[in-house]
């Protein structure tokens, strides 16, 4: 009862004889608001309503009564959740403002009463709102931007009605907030570090990224978090094409970000790419400098991936980030989720379009059908070229035309939804016209919807029905847990590449040599004093299986020749890179300058053993052709290489390889057989029981630490065909045994 005589006083000490709100009214009312949410007893509050009421009722035309009156109803609202206070403090402060419509606090009261109002129980209603300006978020922002107008040194409106327009799902009132935090800011309530940040991202959601960078480099200078204030600063560079600047603030951020809002809100970033699992590393750090150190080695990652520079992947996920936010931002934050909806988001800022396209970008193709009441919902499909194959999306808006959730089938667009989808795996009749356009429109994602708008019969449709939502399946599963920035090229380069692993020259250690052949008709030669020449980039990355950057070659070469190559031809080269030992995985980056051509080769399993001398080892075997135009040269000896790895009809093969940790003179055994892949599997009879042919065997004596071996292999009763060379050498010493393996195909000659 105490507190409540406290308030009391608070409310009727000044209300008589004050004709305008001087600043000892606002400390007044300051107070009553912090003394208001401390109370937590919704009966005292109820009996001080209504004693209140009383002097009211003594003083009706007191705008200081009403906006006691006011809080008193939002603080209830706060505690019961009941509208009904929030309506009784919505009234309180509109009598505010008719009394006393050049005072900040009773459009400032307004604006929190609605937002506590809240959005319409049917979504519609509250999108029709929305479109006509008429919502809660809506007259909240107004609200909140007429006390700023009438006081631009009232720094919370300031902030308020900023938050409030950003929050807007339906054509957001961005000037109303833009003009409000402009006055704001060129106020004393510019010194105010909320004030700068909320202007920055207006100025920013506005489409100015100089007038938002300012603010943001204000909010720092007044003393605002250092985290945050970095990362909205990165944030903007992005959006003004600045990625170096950018890269920088976002990690000087991440070094200094220590309150959990700056926290949070790089992890809120991370969350639209990070698997749960990825994440959880990021949640444990203690120290800013680890959090950052760990950042750096997530993007970084990225890049390897896709073998693109440091910094790429960060600076198209802001892309991404502004896209989403521009065109799948949600209506409302409450969404209700159908059987066939299975994909279940916990985040409340983008439908699922924006998932998607955070994770993977521009889809390559795009499908819609009208939208059909009663019988066909609205609908998109997303698809996407991977090197694991396609992914295909499909969305709905059921219910509510704003926001766009996953579907397994594109069936699943029909208004029968999951039971309209299942009836027509067993009715042909049930595909009526309607239904049949709808998979028509998407006959350019898949053969698939060709065989579903035009089936055979019931039992074909079921049947391609259900390979049909399989892929859907899988598509949902791939799709929202992982990430992906593909390379594509306008026109391939069908760039044909092979890599066999030796000792590194000079010295020791490992080399990794990647050969090449790209065909001529995708070259375009340029002439050359005389000749003609080919230009072409290589970038070469070999990461571990986390995607960990361990080396990496960045080259550009010019090949000449006297004239073009002719059809038929290839042009063919080789790359080399010292790795330590380990199992890597490699991109390679092929690309023509100055086109939209190039490719991207990747291999995600390769072995490298410990070449250096000291212990008992072999490199990969390189099987090569003579007149193939290119050559090796290991030491002394050259070796022929072959990039398409095919051979003649009747021809042979030079192989080669090399023998270490072998004393000078130790006898060592070597065994060569081939096998024509497709029958038995190799690694069932290989040196085993029903062996495959053995094409020569011999023992001979080491050269010392590095032996290196050139044979011939004849081919001539070798039929067309793929085939395995294997080849074992044996130290008789130790009875060590390594067996080494090389495809190859035999093609007509």
């Amino acid at each position: 009862m105490r507190r409540s005589l406290v308030l009391l006083a608070l409310l009727v000490g000044r209300a008589t004889r004050l004709p305008a709100q001087s600043p000892a009214d606002r400390a007044a009312l300051e107070a009553l608001r912090d003394s208001l949410a401390r109370a937590t007893d919704s009966l005292s509050l109820q009996r001080l309503e209504a004693a209140t009421i009383q002097v009211a009722k003594r003083n009706r035309d007191d705008p200081l009564i009403h906006l006691r009156l006011g809080f008193i109803a939002y603080r209830l609202g706060e505690i019961t959740n009941h509208k009904a206070h929030d309506d009784d403090a919505a009234g309180e402060f509109e009598w505010a403002t008719q009394l006393k419509p050049d005072w900040p606090y009773p459009w400032y009261g307004r604006g929190l009463a609605d937002l506590a109002q809240g959005e319409h129980a049917v979504i519609a209603i509250e999108n029709i709102r929305a479109i006509l300006g008429k919502d809660y978020l809506s007259k909240a922002a107004q609200a909140f931007a007429r006390a700023t107008q009438v006081d631009p040194s009232f720094a919370e409106a300031a902030m308020d009605v900023a938050n409030t327009a950003l929050s807007q799902r339906i054509q957001p009132r961005l000037q109303v907030a833009l003009d409000a935090v402009r006055l704001a800011a060129a106020s004393p309530a510019g010194r105010t570090a909320g004030v700068q940040l909320a202007r920055g991202r207006v100025e920013r959601a506005a489409g100015d990224g100089d007038s938002a960078l300012a603010a943001f480099q204000a909010y720092l200078a007044v003393g605002g978090d250092s985290g945050l204030g970095l990362l909205e600063l990165a944030r903007t560079y992005y959006f003004a094409h600045r990625p170096a600047e950018a890269w920088r603030a976002y990690f000087g951020g991440a070094r200094t970000a220590r309150s959990a809002a700056a926290v949070e809100l790089y992890r809120a970033d991370l969350g639209y790419v990070a698997r749960p699992e990825e994440l959880a590393p990021f949640d444990g750090f203690t120290s800013a400098g680890a959090r950052a150190a760990w950042l750096q080695r997530f993007w970084s990652r990225r890049d390897v991936a896709e073998a693109r520079n440091p910094g790429e992947r960060l600076a198209e996920h802001y892309r991404r980030w502004f896209y989403a936010w521009h065109n799948y931002r949600l209506v409302s934050r409450h969404r209700h989720y159908d059987i066939t909806e299975r994909y279940r988001s916990d985040q409340g800022e983008f439908d699922d379009r924006g998932i998607i396209y955070l994770r993977h970008g521009q889809p390559d193709k795009v499908a819609t059908y009208p939208w059909v009441p009663g019988r066909l919902e609205p609908n998109e499909t997303w698809l996407y070229h991977g090197p694991g194959g396609d992914l295909v999306f499909h969305f709905v808006a059921r219910e509510d035309v704003q926001d766009y959730k996953l579907v397994e089938s594109l069936a699943d667009a029909l208004t029968a939804g999951f039971g309209g989808a299942l009836a027509l795996q067993g009715r042909r009749d049930l595909l009526d016209h309607t239904t049949s356009e709808l998979f028509a429109s998407r006959s350019d994602i898949s053969p698939i919807y060709a065989r579903l708008a035009n089936p055979l019969g019931s039992a074909t449709v079921g049947g391609t029905l259900a390979t049909e939502r399989d892929l859907g399946q899988r598509s949902i599963a791939l799709g929202t847990n992982t990430d992906s920035y593909h390379r594509t090229f306008a026109e391939p380069l069908e760039t044909v590449a092979s890599e066999f692993v030796a000792g590194a020259r000079p010295g020791p250690g490992q080399e990794l040599h990647v050969v090449f052949a790209i065909p001529a008709p995708r070259l375009v030669p340029t002439a050359d004093s005389g000749r003609v020449a080919y230009a072409l980039t290589f970038r070469l990355f070999v990461a571990d299986s986390s995607d960990s950057l361990v080396a990496r070659l960045d080259t550009t070469r010019v090949f000449t020749a006297r004239e073009p190559l002719r059809p038929g031809a290839y042009l063919t080269g080789q790359l080399a890179l010292r790795v330590p030992p380990g199992r890597y995985r490699y991109r390679l980056l092929v690309a023509a300058p100055g086109r939209d051509a190039g490719d991207l080769v990747t291999r995600d399993s390769i072995a490298v053993g410990s070449l250096d001398g000291t212990r008992f080892a072999a490199s990969d075997l390189v099987l090569g052709r003579q007149g193939s135009g290119l050559a090796w040269t290991p030491g002394s000896d050259t070796v022929p290489l072959n990039p398409l790895g095919h051979f003649p009809e009747g021809g042979s093969a030079e192989l080669y390889y090399e023998v270490y940790g072998l004393a000078p003179g130790a006898p060592y055994h070597t065994v060569v057989r081939l096998e024509r892949e497709g029958r038995r599997s190799l690694f069932h009879r290989l040196f085993g029981g029903g062996q495959a042919p053995v094409l020569f065997e011999f023992d001979a004596p080491a050269d010392g630490p590095v032996t290196r071996v050139r044979r011939a292999v004849d081919l001539r009763d070798a039929a067309k065909g793929s085939y395995v060379l294997a080849l074992e050498v044996r130290d008789p010493a130790t009875a060590a045994s390594l067996v080494r393996r090389r495809q190859f195909v035999i093609v007509s000659r």
